[in-house]
């Protein structure tokens, strides 16, 4: 198998400058791979570090230490961790995409222009970008009335659903999911599950942080478990 991301011996510490220099552990010493069209999940309690390490292979956050390889189909092999910012704004774009439970959204952009807005960025003509986006937001059920509205409105699963569908729309090389299941009902769960096999068969690899056990063990193909700050492979059951 061909491998298209290899983290090895990542840390990310945070200073803290509240009262004095403080520093505190994210993750230290994390290496894995991951081959391509496959999923991994992370577990862990809360506070493990495993949205740390999410976040420094999306480059939310920029690793202190460590290596994350990345096979990019623009760049070729590329180093995460140190490359320059304008190509990790173009693999963001082009071939990464990233899933949060939380909603981050332009506050004038309705939900219909949100999920566009991600096709359109991949070169996407307007109409086909508009004909994929109705159709996975019929996808995730969201209502037809709430296309032309405001996220803010929507409820916590809402945003999440439509936060899953800009992202799933895409088929990007690599997905990163950050509790993709958080707030959504046992049907919207059946819905992403579905959407996940679709994308692994049309070739993404994905990686994932769940607290729903029963949900990861139903996607995945293998599994890791965060605790005490190493992160070891779990045997599936």
């Amino acid at each position: 198998m061909t491998a298209l991301i290899q983290v090895d011996q990542l840390d990310k510490t945070f200073l803290m400058h509240q009262f004095g220099e403080k520093r505190i552990t994210g993750c230290r010493d994390i290496s894995f791979t991951v081959n391509k069209g496959e999923f991994i999940g992370i577990t862990g309690q809360s506070g493990s570090g495993k949205s740390t390490i999410i976040k420094c292979i999306y480059r939310t956050y920029l690793p202190t230490g460590g290596l994350i390889r990345y096979s990019s189909d623009h760049y070729g092999l590329v180093n995460l961790a140190e490359a320059p910012d304008r190509t990790i704004l173009t693999l963001r774009k082009e071939e990464i995409g990233y899933v949060s439970q939380f909603l981050s959204i332009m506050p004038r952009m309705t939900a219909l222009e949100f999920v566009m807005e991600s096709l359109l960025e991949m070169g996407e003509n307007g109409l086909t970008a508009r004909k994929r986006a109705k159709e996975m937001l019929a996808h995730f059920n969201l209502r037809e009335e709430l296309w032309d509205t405001y996220p803010k409105t929507f409820s916590g699963g809402e945003k999440l659903r439509l936060n899953l569908a800009r992202a799933m729309v895409r088929r990007s090389r690599l997905l990163l999911l950050d509790e993709p299941t958080a707030s959504l009902d046992q049907a919207s769960k059946e819905t992403v599950k579905e959407r996940i096999h679709e994308l692994k068969a049309a070739g993404t690899t994905l990686i994932g942080i769940f607290h729903d056990l029963d949900f990861m063990e139903s996607v995945v193909d293998r599994t890791y478990k965060l605790q005490d700050g190493l992160m070891k492979e779990a045997q599936k059951k």
